[in-house]
């Protein structure tokens, strides 16, 4: 645990230098380490902010009514562990191994391994799983043999999300450059990386159809289903549901203890590189703000896991505007999607923001200032959730061309978002810099960001599409103009 807790502070400490007027100030900076580079600290705090949501689960999961009902709510919430380890382990991963946090452990008489990347890691997850325990202790309502499975299942879900996690970092996390067929592999990493994710439509569909359901299918989905989460819900027949638990024990161990071996070649050796090809070279003059969007745009399609950081989000909501879309397009349904879209489009900051990681100390010796790198920041994080508002509109348009009245909506809310989600991070920075995103400051984001946006709907609702968007393009400028400040 010592060599984690000086993982997790050396982590802390190079953030902390990333940013030159903390590291300019040497009393700020012995303030801030303190406090961020606390690991029960951290983590206490964000659990409290998670521990918040978990007591709305667990009232849900207490008034379900009947047993079957409640294992199939904890079932949905299990997701959230899951999902939770998944996008921390494949995004935080690249991040840790790229910000060199190793090397200063490596010339010491000390026992060091992937393991303790791995704990790292995993203390990202302890608020999710924390945010768990109030709807599992709901369960003792029903069986409190149902509390102690349905507590393995959350622990279940964590592991299973984290070593998926690292599969994507060792597929995909660190790449070999340059070769012949370098666009070629970046183009089939890309198309993998979503195929990948793509596994979750069909999973948030099953999962959809079982909620309303789960009386005719909860039987047969407790005696035979094998797929997380809709496992959790076999808590009802104990029996069952400890073989599964079993099961996945023992799949998920020795995969992970591979993982293990194959993350610690990754940090010991850096990632591999092709052989020399020569290739033609073209000096091409951008706008810096031009230049910085595609330097981001090639780093994130080299290193999938920021990719996946990047698009997850809107995996994970776009099942469910796709399902609001069916059975008959309405201009309520387009709303409510474009919505949704441009909420989650927050969540991307903290990917946008690791892009440069090790490589930041290169972007200080150039001319760059602020504004033109948080406008580069800024295009990145509109680039997927633009493009996808723009496409459920122009989706919308070929049933009616009425729809097309959406088209300045679906730019300006993801744009929006995306700079209030700067603007929180760097509200008072006057200087480049990589700000601390963990757990608990995404949350806070994201609930403000729910708040502004939920006050345009209301006002979208009320008065009307036109109204609603004069005030989404004055909130887009005031935002812009704090943010080029």
């Amino acid at each position: 645990m010592d060599v984690v807790r000086v993982l997790y502070r050396e982590l802390h400490y190079r953030r902390l230098k990333n940013n030159p007027q903390i590291a300019a100030d040497p009393g700020k900076f012995k303030e801030q380490l303190r406090k961020t580079g606390d690991v029960k600290r951290g983590i206490a705090f964000q659990s409290v902010i998670f521990l918040l949501f978990g007591l709305m689960m667990g009232v849900a999961v207490w008034g379900a009514g009947n047993e079957g009902k409640a294992a199939v709510l904890l079932a949905t919430y299990s997701l959230l562990p899951f999902f939770m380890a998944l996008y921390t382990t494949a995004v935080n991963a690249s991040y840790a191994v790229s910000m060199g946090i190793f090397e200063p452990l490596k010339p010491l008489p000390l026992r060091t391994g992937a393991k303790y990347l791995s704990v790292l890691l995993s203390l990202d997850n302890v608020p999710a799983i924390v945010a768990m325990l109030p709807p599992v202790s709901a369960m003792a309502s029903y069986s409190l043999l149902a509390v102690v499975l349905g507590l393995f299942w959350v622990f279940i879900g964590a592991f299973l999300g984290h070593v998926l996690g690292l599969v994507l970092f060792t597929l995909f996390g660190s790449t070999s450059v340059g070769g012949r067929f370098s666009k070629l592999r970046t183009l089939v990493r890309v198309l993998g990386v979503l195929l990948f994710i793509s596994i979750f439509y069909a999973l948030n569909y099953v999962q959809k159809y079982v909620i309303e359901h789960y009386e005719q299918l909860l039987p047969f989905f407790s005696r035979y289903s094998l797929a997380y989460p809709f496992s959790v819900a076999s808590i009802v027949e104990p029996f069952s549901s400890v073989a599964l638990i079993v099961a996945y024990t023992a799949l998920l161990v020795p995969l992970y203890l591979i993982l293990l071996g194959r993350v610690w070649e990754l940090i010991a050796t850096g990632p591999p590189t092709s052989s020399s090809w020569r290739v033609a070279f073209r000096a091409r003059v951008h706008h810096p703000v031009v230049a910085l969007f595609l330097k981001d745009l090639k780093i994130i399609a080299r290193k999938s896991a920021l990719l996946v950081g990047l698009l997850f989000p809107l995996f994970l909501v776009l099942p469910t505007a796709l399902s609001t879309l069916s059975g008959g397009i309405t201009p309520r349904k387009v709303e409510f999607t474009l919505v949704m879209v441009a909420w989650v489009a927050s969540i991307g900051v903290d990917a946008v923001l690791k892009t440069d990681g090790g490589d930041f100390s290169a972007l200080l010796a150039l001319p760059v200032v602020l504004e033109e790198f948080l406008w580069a920041k800024l295009l990145v994080m509109c680039l997927v959730p633009v493009l996808t508002s723009v496409g459920v509109v122009l989706l919308a348009a070929f049933r009616s061309p009425g729809f097309l009245r959406f088209i300045p909506a679906a730019l300006v809310l993801p744009m929006l978002t995306s700079s209030v989600s700067l603007s929180f991070f760097y509200h008072g920075e006057r200087g480049l810099s990589i700000p601390d995103t963990d757990s608990a400051e995404v949350l806070l984001l994201m609930m403000l960001n729910g708040f502004a946006i939920g006050t345009l709907a209301l006002v979208w609702y009320l008065e009307g599409y036109l109204p609603t968007l004069v005030l989404m393009v004055t909130a887009l400028a005031i935002v812009l103009w704090f943010l080029s400040r």
